[in-house]
């Protein structure tokens, strides 16, 4: 049977984040789909589907990051946990910070996990695999 393809919408201010996330995806052989947006506003156009975004798939998760110029990621997030379409799709915020503060804010606007992005390549991977494990194979998602 052949895997099942998910969506993933990266946000995060510096594409090279979410190109690395989708090349250690291959390394790792999960040939999921990853979007990108690079700011806040961005993520939410994707997520209503405006120009360009008219044909975008709705993404089954959600790599998140905090410190973006502009709207910060907590600001994306609150809005994405407060509208009742988007809700339920599980965000986990991805972010160098190692502010406290931040962590709580995140999980205060309802963020499903809070993961530090590693230093180094081999960690990252290890993140990367636990993040497709865990929400691609463990968890449930909604339709």
């Amino acid at each position: 049977m052949p895997p099942h393809i998910r969506n993933l919408l990266v946000v995060d201010d510096d594409e090279n984040q979410a190109r690395l996330f989708r090349l250690m995806l291959a390394d790792l052989g999960h040939p999921h789909k990853c979007h990108n947006a690079t700011s806040g506003a961005a993520a939410l156009a994707f997520l209503a589907r405006k120009t360009p975004h008219e044909n975008a798939p709705r993404p089954d998760l959600i790599i998140l990051d905090v410190n973006m110029p502009g709207e910060d990621g907590c600001a994306t997030l609150q809005i994405i946990k407060s509208d009742p379409e988007m809700q339920s799709i599980p965000v986990i915020v991805f972010s160098a910070s190692l502010d406290d503060a931040d962590m709580l804010r995140s999980y205060t606007q309802h963020a499903n996990a809070y993961v530090r992005k590693p230093v180094d390549f081999e960690s990252s991977l290890h993140v990367v695999r636990q993040i497709e494990s865990f929400w691609f194979h463990t968890a449930r998602l909604p339709a």
